[in-house]
């Protein structure tokens, strides 16, 4: 019976990672009319953490290349959610900063994330740490297993 119990743990872990796949795959709208993809939002989060950084910067933060940032920045532009400028001292680098409707998107988003895990969060808060405690070192297991690209 067991054994049941733990095949079926790691089978609803499977289902809720294809789930976050599919959820990252979607575009959604964070209050501005603008659809918005994972990349998209995540480098404005970037941005609203990363206050006037370039593209180097911004792409260590997110872990991605300088043209991945690049690519995802014009696109932003475009949409009208960030702005490039240049500082006085540093004609080469070029750097970024929220519009007013990109600073509407991150807390657009923050609000979402605030929802969607507020059920979640609400059951942890009733757990004692021992089981707490047990669900990280479940996951830390689980991610040491994983192939790290």
């Amino acid at each position: 019976m067991v054994m049941l119990v733990k095949e079926e743990i790691i089978e609803k872990m499977y289902s809720l990672v294809n789930i976050f796949n599919a959820e990252i795959k979607q575009s959604r709208d964070y209050g501005t009319g603008h659809l918005l993809y994972h990349s998209e939002v995540h480098l404005i989060v970037a941005m609203f953490n990363h206050k006037n950084a370039n593209a180097s910067e911004l792409a260590h933060a997110l872990g991605v290349t300088n043209g991945a940032v690049t690519q995802v920045a014009n696109k932003l532009v475009k949409k009208g959610l960030i702005e490039r400028y240049k500082v006085k001292d540093n004609k080469k680098d070029t750097y970024f900063r929220l519009t007013k409707q990109g600073e509407e998107v991150y807390h657009g988003h923050e609000n979402h994330h605030k929802v969607m895990h507020a059920e979640a969060l609400e059951y942890m808060d009733s757990l004692d740490d021992d089981k707490i405690e047990a669900i990280i070192t479940l996951f830390d297991k689980l991610t040491a297993k994983m192939p790290h690209s």
